[in-house]
Protein backbone atom coordinates (compact mmCIF):
# COMPACT_ATOMS: atom_id res chain seq x y z
CA UNK A 1 0.00 0.00 0.00
CA UNK A 2 1.44 3.37 -0.97
CA UNK A 3 1.78 6.02 1.73
CA UNK A 4 -0.93 8.33 0.38
CA UNK A 5 -3.45 5.49 0.26
CA UNK A 6 -2.47 4.47 3.78
CA UNK A 7 -3.03 7.92 5.26
CA UNK A 8 -6.28 8.21 3.32
CA UNK A 9 -7.44 4.98 4.99
CA UNK A 10 -6.59 6.46 8.40
CA UNK A 11 -8.47 9.69 7.66
CA UNK A 12 -11.48 7.79 6.33
CA UNK A 13 -11.83 5.92 9.61
CA UNK A 14 -10.70 8.45 12.20
CA UNK A 15 -10.54 11.88 10.60
CA UNK A 16 -7.36 13.93 10.76
CA UNK A 17 -4.72 13.37 13.42
CA UNK A 18 -5.01 16.15 16.01
CA UNK A 19 -2.16 15.17 18.33
CA UNK A 20 0.62 12.57 18.51
CA UNK A 21 2.17 11.45 21.79
CA UNK A 22 4.27 8.43 22.65
CA UNK A 23 3.03 5.54 20.50
CA UNK A 24 -0.39 7.03 19.88
CA UNK A 25 -2.19 9.16 17.32
CA UNK A 26 -5.16 11.12 18.70
CA UNK A 27 -7.75 11.72 16.00
CA UNK A 28 -10.65 14.02 15.18
CA UNK A 29 -13.21 11.35 15.97
CA UNK A 30 -11.84 10.95 19.48
CA UNK A 31 -10.28 7.56 18.77
CA UNK A 32 -6.74 6.84 19.92
CA UNK A 33 -4.81 4.84 17.34
CA UNK A 34 -1.79 2.76 18.36
CA UNK A 35 1.03 3.69 15.99
CA UNK A 36 3.27 0.75 15.08
CA UNK A 37 4.53 2.36 11.88
CA UNK A 38 6.11 5.32 13.67
CA UNK A 39 6.98 7.18 10.49
CA UNK A 40 9.10 4.35 9.09
CA UNK A 41 10.92 4.16 12.42
CA UNK A 42 11.76 7.85 12.67
CA UNK A 43 9.46 8.09 15.69
CA UNK A 44 10.82 4.94 17.27
CA UNK A 45 11.45 6.89 20.50
CA UNK A 46 7.88 8.12 20.46
CA UNK A 47 6.02 11.15 19.21
CA UNK A 48 7.16 13.74 21.72
CA UNK A 49 7.34 11.22 24.54
CA UNK A 50 4.90 12.06 27.35
CA UNK A 51 7.35 11.25 30.12
CA UNK A 52 9.56 14.19 29.29
CA UNK A 53 12.72 12.28 28.48
CA UNK A 54 14.11 10.86 25.26
CA UNK A 55 11.30 11.70 22.86
CA UNK A 56 11.15 15.44 23.48
CA UNK A 57 14.68 16.75 23.92
CA UNK A 58 15.49 16.72 20.20
CA UNK A 59 12.45 18.87 19.46
CA UNK A 60 13.32 21.19 22.33
CA UNK A 61 16.82 21.48 20.86
CA UNK A 62 15.34 22.25 17.45
CA UNK A 63 13.02 24.89 18.90
CA UNK A 64 15.82 26.59 20.84
CA UNK A 65 18.15 26.67 17.83
CA UNK A 66 15.42 28.07 15.58
CA UNK A 67 14.82 30.77 18.20
CA UNK A 68 18.52 31.61 17.91
CA UNK A 69 18.06 32.16 14.19
CA UNK A 70 20.23 29.22 13.16
CA UNK A 71 18.06 28.41 10.17
CA UNK A 72 20.49 29.38 7.41
CA UNK A 73 23.05 27.30 5.55
CA UNK A 74 26.10 29.00 7.10
CA UNK A 75 28.67 27.01 9.08
CA UNK A 76 27.94 26.27 12.76
CA UNK A 77 29.38 23.94 15.40
CA UNK A 78 26.45 21.56 15.06
CA UNK A 79 27.85 19.62 12.09
CA UNK A 80 30.73 18.60 14.36
CA UNK A 81 28.23 17.64 17.05
CA UNK A 82 26.45 15.43 14.54
CA UNK A 83 29.76 13.81 13.57
CA UNK A 84 30.45 13.04 17.24
CA UNK A 85 26.96 11.68 17.81
CA UNK A 86 27.23 9.28 14.85
CA UNK A 87 30.71 8.27 15.99
CA UNK A 88 29.41 7.50 19.48
CA UNK A 89 26.46 5.55 18.07
CA UNK A 90 28.51 3.36 15.74
CA UNK A 91 31.68 3.10 17.80
CA UNK A 92 33.97 4.20 14.97
CA UNK A 93 35.21 7.64 13.95
CA UNK A 94 32.85 8.87 11.27
CA UNK A 95 31.81 11.91 9.31
CA UNK A 96 28.07 12.43 8.96
CA UNK A 97 26.64 13.51 5.59
CA UNK A 98 23.02 14.59 5.34
CA UNK A 99 20.85 13.87 2.30
CA UNK A 100 17.27 14.87 1.61
CA UNK A 101 16.88 12.06 -0.92
CA UNK A 102 17.40 8.37 -0.27
CA UNK A 103 18.30 7.96 -3.93
CA UNK A 104 21.08 10.54 -3.65
CA UNK A 105 22.35 8.92 -0.47
CA UNK A 106 22.47 5.54 -2.17
CA UNK A 107 24.41 6.98 -5.10
CA UNK A 108 26.91 8.52 -2.70
CA UNK A 109 27.21 5.30 -0.72
CA UNK A 110 27.88 3.16 -3.79
CA UNK A 111 30.43 5.69 -5.05
CA UNK A 112 32.69 4.74 -2.13
CA UNK A 113 31.65 1.19 -1.26
CA UNK A 114 30.38 -1.94 -2.93
CA UNK A 115 28.73 -3.01 0.32
CA UNK A 116 27.13 -0.09 2.16
CA UNK A 117 25.01 -1.23 5.07
CA UNK A 118 22.18 0.12 7.19
CA UNK A 119 21.87 0.57 10.93
CA UNK A 120 18.75 -0.41 12.87
CA UNK A 121 18.39 0.49 16.57
CA UNK A 122 18.51 -2.59 18.83
CA UNK A 123 19.67 -4.66 15.86
CA UNK A 124 22.88 -2.87 14.88
CA UNK A 125 24.36 -3.19 11.43
CA UNK A 126 22.14 -5.09 9.03
CA UNK A 127 25.03 -7.15 7.70
CA UNK A 128 25.31 -10.39 9.60
CA UNK A 129 27.10 -9.22 12.73
CA UNK A 130 30.13 -7.50 11.22
CA UNK A 131 31.69 -4.40 12.78
CA UNK A 132 31.53 -0.81 11.53
CA UNK A 133 35.28 -0.93 10.88
CA UNK A 134 34.59 -3.59 8.21
CA UNK A 135 32.62 -1.07 6.14
CA UNK A 136 33.30 2.27 4.53
CA UNK A 137 29.86 3.73 5.18
CA UNK A 138 26.60 3.12 7.03
CA UNK A 139 23.12 4.42 6.23
CA UNK A 140 21.16 5.77 9.22
CA UNK A 141 17.52 6.78 9.33
CA UNK A 142 17.66 9.34 12.16
CA UNK A 143 15.23 8.94 15.09
CA UNK A 144 13.80 12.41 14.52
CA UNK A 145 10.19 12.39 13.25
CA UNK A 146 10.49 15.81 11.68
CA UNK A 147 10.48 14.89 7.99
CA UNK A 148 10.58 11.70 5.98
CA UNK A 149 13.23 13.08 3.64
CA UNK A 150 16.29 13.30 5.86
CA UNK A 151 18.89 10.53 5.79
CA UNK A 152 22.40 10.31 7.23
CA UNK A 153 25.35 8.57 5.63
CA UNK A 154 28.08 7.86 8.16
CA UNK A 155 31.45 7.54 6.43
CA UNK A 156 34.58 6.35 8.21
CA UNK A 157 36.86 9.34 8.59
CA UNK A 158 39.79 7.52 6.95
CA UNK A 159 37.80 7.24 3.71
CA UNK A 160 38.21 9.89 1.02
CA UNK A 161 34.89 11.00 -0.46
CA UNK A 162 34.15 12.78 -3.72
CA UNK A 163 31.00 14.42 -2.38
CA UNK A 164 30.11 16.91 0.34
CA UNK A 165 26.58 15.87 1.18
CA UNK A 166 24.05 18.68 1.44
CA UNK A 167 24.17 21.87 3.44
CA UNK A 168 21.53 22.07 6.17
CA UNK A 169 20.86 24.52 8.94
CA UNK A 170 22.55 24.35 12.31
CA UNK A 171 19.09 23.87 13.80
CA UNK A 172 18.54 20.63 11.92
CA UNK A 173 22.09 19.36 12.54
CA UNK A 174 21.76 20.08 16.27
CA UNK A 175 18.38 18.35 16.49
CA UNK A 176 19.68 15.33 14.59
CA UNK A 177 22.65 15.07 16.93
CA UNK A 178 20.38 15.33 19.98
CA UNK A 179 18.04 12.66 18.59
CA UNK A 180 20.94 10.25 18.19
CA UNK A 181 22.08 10.85 21.77
CA UNK A 182 18.47 10.29 22.86
CA UNK A 183 18.62 6.96 21.05
CA UNK A 184 21.95 6.02 22.64
CA UNK A 185 20.42 6.70 26.07
CA UNK A 186 17.53 4.35 25.29
CA UNK A 187 19.55 1.50 23.79
CA UNK A 188 20.49 0.14 27.21
CA UNK A 189 17.01 0.65 28.69
CA UNK A 190 14.97 -1.27 26.14
CA UNK A 191 15.75 -4.93 25.66
CA UNK A 192 14.18 -8.29 24.94
CA UNK A 193 12.23 -8.20 28.21
CA UNK A 194 10.41 -5.13 26.89
CA UNK A 195 9.75 -6.45 23.40
CA UNK A 196 8.43 -9.97 24.04
CA UNK A 197 5.60 -8.74 26.29
CA UNK A 198 3.34 -8.42 23.26
CA UNK A 199 4.24 -11.67 21.51
CA UNK A 200 1.00 -13.34 22.60
CA UNK A 201 -0.97 -10.87 20.49
CA UNK A 202 1.40 -10.57 17.54
CA UNK A 203 3.07 -13.95 17.02
CA UNK A 204 0.35 -15.21 14.65
CA UNK A 205 0.98 -12.32 12.28
CA UNK A 206 4.64 -11.37 12.60
CA UNK A 207 8.14 -12.71 13.06
CA UNK A 208 9.78 -10.45 15.63
CA UNK A 209 13.44 -9.47 15.68
CA UNK A 210 14.05 -7.17 18.61
CA UNK A 211 11.39 -4.45 18.30
CA UNK A 212 10.85 -5.07 14.57
CA UNK A 213 7.91 -7.04 13.22
CA UNK A 214 8.11 -8.80 9.84
CA UNK A 215 4.81 -10.06 8.38
CA UNK A 216 4.16 -13.78 8.11
CA UNK A 217 1.33 -13.60 5.60
CA UNK A 218 1.71 -13.56 1.84
CA UNK A 219 2.52 -10.17 0.37
CA UNK A 220 -0.63 -10.13 -1.77
CA UNK A 221 -2.73 -10.36 1.40
CA UNK A 222 -0.87 -7.72 3.35
CA UNK A 223 -2.99 -4.70 2.35
CA UNK A 224 -6.07 -6.48 3.67
CA UNK A 225 -4.29 -7.09 6.96
CA UNK A 226 -3.26 -3.41 7.18
CA UNK A 227 -6.92 -2.39 6.83
CA UNK A 228 -8.01 -5.00 9.35
CA UNK A 229 -5.53 -3.59 11.88
CA UNK A 230 -6.83 -0.07 11.23
CA UNK A 231 -10.31 -1.37 11.99
CA UNK A 232 -8.83 -2.52 15.32
CA UNK A 233 -7.39 0.98 15.95
CA UNK A 234 -3.83 -0.15 15.17
CA UNK A 235 -1.67 1.45 12.49
CA UNK A 236 1.02 -0.92 11.25
CA UNK A 237 3.52 -0.33 8.45
CA UNK A 238 1.72 0.06 5.10
CA UNK A 239 4.71 -1.44 3.27
CA UNK A 240 5.17 -5.21 3.36
CA UNK A 241 8.95 -4.75 3.15
CA UNK A 242 9.17 -2.19 5.96
CA UNK A 243 8.79 -3.74 9.43
CA UNK A 244 6.27 -2.56 11.96
CA UNK A 245 7.53 -1.73 15.46
CA UNK A 246 6.51 -3.03 18.87
CA UNK A 247 4.77 -0.16 20.75
CA UNK A 248 7.22 0.10 23.63
CA UNK A 249 5.61 0.78 27.00
CA UNK A 250 2.03 0.57 25.74
CA UNK A 251 -0.66 -1.22 27.72
CA UNK A 252 -1.46 -4.68 26.36
CA UNK A 253 -5.07 -3.57 26.11
CA UNK A 254 -4.30 -1.79 22.85
CA UNK A 255 -4.50 -5.22 21.20
CA UNK A 256 -7.90 -6.16 22.66
CA UNK A 257 -9.83 -5.46 19.45
CA UNK A 258 -7.36 -7.48 17.39
CA UNK A 259 -7.47 -10.32 19.93
CA UNK A 260 -11.26 -10.40 19.83
CA UNK A 261 -11.37 -10.09 16.05
CA UNK A 262 -8.41 -12.09 14.73
CA UNK A 263 -7.44 -11.82 11.11
CA UNK A 264 -7.32 -14.92 8.94
CA UNK A 265 -5.55 -15.17 5.63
Amino acid sequence: MITEEYYAEISKRFGNVKRARGNFLYTEKGIRVTDMYLEHGRAILGWGNDNGNSGTSAFLKLKNLINRGLTGSFNTDFQKQLDRAVTDLLGANCKAYIFSSEENLDKAAFSISKKPVSYLPWIGLVCGGAQVSDFECVKIVPPLPWTENIFILAVRDDITTLFFGERHSGSLCGALARSIYDLIAELSKRDETKWFLYDTYLKDYFVRKGPYLYPKMKEENYDAFVKHCLNCNIAISPDYNVPSIVPYGSDKGVFTLLKNNPWKE
